[in-house]
């Protein structure tokens, strides 16, 4: 039986699953796209897209199979004990290093455009605190939360690209397919790479109100995480000019710095900043929820509980120590982390989507026998 008591909507999941994908997707990506595929950045977009759509599929196929089961309990069915445990580890530990990188983002962010005396480690602690705690109330809380903080997350963007439309040049987007198709293709798996993070929703299947309908989220999200990189890779583009967009650390932000309304509404950014801290809060909390979840059900606990506090301190530790600078950071995020990413996740979902085939096929077998 399942640790996890709690219930949530489809459509909080479907909230809950974009803004973990979109969350550290729009402020990181654009840069390291356009640094691969220049103008043609967006074409990157739009192979990603049904790329991560196809991901989405391939997920929510493999935990519709077992609706009323999560990753843990239907790996060890299939795999066995020893193995199936090891493969959901795998899960765990993927998810928190995904986390680490997104407080160390997270840091950085705040420390280069509002608070550069602050230590790293300050705002690292700052940030596990406030999402342990999320994490301890549990997945009804912070989805709830989620259900508030998106959708101004949204609206505001909106508002900021629609305030910056007037100086955008989209002469600057031509001319058309001049990069490598080889460049574009590794910009595309970049970002796919960050749609594979919505992996995490496998184990999440069991705690909808009505599993059988998770397949009904995978277009909604895919289509919103579409519209909105698209339009935050077009827009900055526009703006700054592809080679200008490759070499800030956070162009979406930049942007936002250049909007103002008359003389009234400026220094905007701060409305990004506020709204982004919370929304990579809500990220973390999914991610660090899914890990000591799936931790405490590979070692038969009955509780996840316990585990909040060892991992948060595991999880400033990997912050502060797993980079050595920003630079760091982004290197790894444009060279490695799409190839871990894509292997992790796509491929032990694979794995587990092959061995429950072969145990469909031996039931079906055993039947007609």
């Amino acid at each position: 039986m399942a640790i996890e008591q709690g219930k949530i909507s489809n459509w909080q999941a479907l909230l809950l699953v974009s803004n973990s994908i979109l969350a550290s997707m729009v402020l990181i990506t654009p840069a390291l796209l356009t640094k691969e595929a220049g103008q043609d950045a967006w074409l990157s977009v739009l192979i990603a897209g049904l790329l991560g759509y196809l991901i989405g599929l391939f997920v929510v196929s493999l935990g519709l199979r077992f609706p009323e089961k999560n990753l843990v309990e239907y790996s060890i069915d299939l795999l066995g004990p020893w193995f199936g445990r090891a493969v959901c580890i795998i899960f765990a530990l993927f998810f928190l290093h995904v986390n680490a990188y997104l407080v160390r983002a997270f840091s950085v962010l705040l420390i280069t455009e509002t608070i550069p005396d602050t230590p790293f480690s300050v705002l690292n602690i700052l940030l596990v605190i406030l999402v342990a705690y999320g994490v301890y109330l549990g997945l009804e809380v912070f989805s709830r939360v989620n259900e508030i903080i998106f959708p101004l997350f949204m609206l505001a963007g909106l508002i900021i690209f629609a305030l910056a439309a007037p100086e955008m040049d989209f002469e600057q987007l031509k001319p058309y397919l001049t990069h490598s198709f080889s460049g574009i293709l590794w910009g595309s798996l970049i970002l796919a790479s960050f749609y594979a993070e919505g992996s995490f929703l496998l184990m999440l299947i069991p705690s909808l109100r009505n599993p059988k309908d998770a397949r009904r989220i995978v277009l909604p999200v895919s289509l919103i995480l579409l519209a909105v990189i698209s339009i935050d890779v077009v827009g900055l583009i526009s703006l700054f000019g592809a080679q200008e967009t490759s070499r800030m650390l956070f162009p979406t932000f930049e942007l936002a710095k250049t909007v103002s309304l008359g003389a009234f509404v400026e220094r905007i950014e701060s409305l990004v900043v506020g709204l982004w801290v919370s929304s990579v809060s809500l990220k973390i909390m999914a991610f660090y929820y899914v890990s000591v979840l799936i931790l405490a059900e590979v070692f038969k606990l009955k509780d996840y509980r316990p585990l909040v506090l060892p991992y948060a301190f595991i999880l400033v530790v990997l912050s502060v120590i797993g980079w050595e600078d920003t630079n760091h950071v982004r290197f790894y995020l444009s060279r490695y982390y799409p190839l871990v990413a894509v292997t992790v996740m796509t491929g032990t979902t694979l794995f587990l989507y092959i061995a429950s085939s072969f145990r469909r096929n031996d039931k079906k077998g055993g039947e007609t026998q």
